[in-house]
């Protein structure tokens, strides 16, 4: 099947992706909503068992630590996260607690999270994991859920879902529609030295109405004033241009690529750009030949 055949299953009808080692942090304790709800971004509080939102975690900078999914259970709650930011997350979220009932787990060696994709895919799966985690994520360029269960269940339900005739997705292929979304990666495009209107996080998992939250003061000064100076694009690049690769404007460096794939729209990638070439059509130089600013993926709300 051709990559653009396999991405539209994943947008239109139902794909799966490869069992991923993730970052899984356990919270349990009679305050642990209350106080995942106070370190994030996201409002948090109301959650219910079954259901899940799109959080980041940011330091007293307004840098992000780590972000992803947080998923409430009956009894605890779930937060899944690229695997190499779990133990920076966990050691951080463990330094505010202080009088808070709460349990910090990493179990991230012992469970491993299934993407599955697409409106059949997401209702099929849900209609057959029974007792497994399932959590929507929308930062997967696709309608997603991500299923945390030991690794052999995992591997069990994503055999099960092939058979019922999901488009069979490799890393490479989540990587093109991730891409193809214009959506960043923790660990590729933001880390720790990024806030997350940079990496255009704010839609998804910045809430502005909740209470206060550790880098609040940060996140809205940059929103709200127009104090961001670089930002992500999504961009058509030469063949060759690859993360790292500097790129330039005017004769100065004004950023560098931070993802690259051969996608189904051509070989596009990510990275940031100071903000006077936050233009779709902006031309940028890289020793690999011009690329082009395809979408501005930076917002700043008004």
């Amino acid at each position: 099947m051709a990559l653009a055949e396999k991405l539209a299953d994943a947008r239109s009808r139902a794909a799966v992706g490869p069992v991923e080692e993730r970052g899984v942090l356990c919270f349990s304790g009679r305050d642990a909503r209350d106080y995942l709800h106070r370190m994030s971004t996201q409002h948090l509080a109301g959650l219910v068992a079954g259901e899940s939102a799109y959080a980041a975690f940011l330091d007293a900078r307004g840098h992000l630590v780590g972000e992803g999914v947080v998923a409430a259970r009956a009894t605890d709650l779930l937060v899944l996260v690229e695997h190499a930011a779990a133990g920076p997350l966990g050691e951080h979220l463990r330094r505010y607690l202080v009088a808070d009932d709460v349990t910090v787990e990493d179990l991230s060696g012992a469970l491993a999270d299934l993407p599955v994709l697409g409106p059949v895919g997401v209702r099929s799966v849900r209609e057959i994991a029974g007792d497994d985690t399932v959590a929507t994520n929308p930062r997967r360029g696709a309608p997603a859920v991500e299923v945390v269960a030991r690794p052999g269940r995992a591997r069990a339900l994503r055999e099960a879902l092939i058979a019922l005739g999901a488009a069979d997705l490799s890393s490479l292929d989540m990587e093109a529609l991730r891409i193809e979304a214009g959506l960043a990666r923790y660990g590729l495009d933001m880390d720790r030295s990024r806030l997350p209107m940079e990496a255009g996080l704010t839609a998804d998992a910045i809430h502005f109405d909740k209470g206060c939250y550790i880098g609040q003061e940060v996140v809205l000064r940059a929103t709200m004033r127009g104090h961001l100076q670089r930002g992500l694009v999504q961009l058509d690049l030469p063949s060759g241009a690859g993360p790292g690769t500097p790129l330039h404007a005017g004769g100065q460096e004004i950023g560098r690529v931070t993802s690259a794939a051969e996608t189904s729209m051509g070989r596009l990638g990510l990275g940031y750009v100071r903000r006077a070439q936050w233009t779709v059509g902006a031309r940028l130089e890289t020793p690999a030949g011009e690329a082009v600013v395809r979408k501005v993926v930076v917002h700043e709300p008004g």
